[in-house]
């Protein structure tokens, strides 16, 4: 699914975690793994990355690049050079009892990179299948559906045991389709009609529906249900419409969780 995958790192106590991540992820894919570090090369820093190859049993001659600049500008420089597929990196800025908020590089990647993301909120050094994915979806067009599929084929993948369709509506936009007259699928509905050809498996579906003003509705019942990864449809290259969704642009501010962005540039999908 995806032919590069780039992971973008600071020496924070997090460095280790982040990058164990990254190299899962990179062999999940059989892709291989580019490190990205937005600073100026020193030998101390090339010593640190070239160890944690090793002790991470990556190839050593795995890409380590060096780019200067401000940090969102760097990491994105270096994947459109290098053709990245999958932009990797940690995401949280600060941490409050009840939200987490996103990190500024995160916000800016989150709007601007023109490839899927993976941004990490809790890495683990070791191996943590995901017990639990949510899927949340704005509507029920040909993206979200492909959002879903990619999002089945990925938790199977990795042996997650439980995939969690989240339909995510505000009031204001339920009341303006029912004025238009539209009478959009009910959550059920749509998860049995996504999966009616799908081969048996042992991955548990389920579905369930957030409504409420704001899109941070949906954030709390994520956070709350202790989700170990979010998956979310996120356009680009649209100029009259949003990079997320507007229900789903809560996103930009706070994280609930480890979050995976599934892009959709122009009318095809990024991978």
């Amino acid at each position: 699914m995806y032919r590069r995958i780039g992971v973008a790192t600071t020496f924070s106590p997090r460095f280790l975690a982040v990058l164990a991540e990254a190299a899962r992820i990179s062999r999940l894919f059989d892709s291989p793994l580019h490190l990205i570090h937005a600073a100026e090369e020193e030998p101390e820093k090339l010593s640190r990355f070239k160890a944690a190859l090793q002790v991470l049993d990556l190839p050593p001659g795995s890409p380590i690049h060096f780019e200067r600049g401000e940090p969102s500008e760097a990491i994105l420089r270096v994947q459109s050079e290098y053709r990245i597929d999958l932009l990797i990196a940690g995401a949280l800025e600060r941490e409050s009892l009840h939200r987490n908020f996103t990190g500024d590089v995160a916000r800016r990647l989150l709007v601007q990179a023109p490839c899927d993301l993976l941004l990490f909120v809790e890495p683990e050094e070791r191996a943590v299948p995901p017990a639990q994915i949510f899927v949340a979806i704005p509507d029920f067009g040909p993206f979200s559906r492909e959002t879903f599929l990619r999002s089945t084929a990925f938790a199977e993948k990795i042996g997650a045991q439980e995939l969690i369709l989240l339909h995510v509506q505000s009031t204001f936009a339920e009341a303006k389709e029912k004025a238009l007259g539209n009478q959009p699928p009910s959550v059920e509905d749509a998860l049995n009609e996504w999966t009616n050809d799908r081969p048996t498996s042992r991955l548990s579906l389920d579905s369930h529906s957030v409504r409420g003003n704001t899109g941070f509705t949906a954030c709390e019942y994520i956070q709350s249900s202790q989700a170990n990864l979010l998956i979310l449809p996120s356009q680009l290259g649209h100029p009259n419409l949003p990079v997320f969704a507007p229900v789903l642009d809560w996103i930009i501010q706070v994280i609930p969780t480890n979050l995976w962005v599934m892009r959709q540039v122009g009318a095809a999908v990024s991978v």
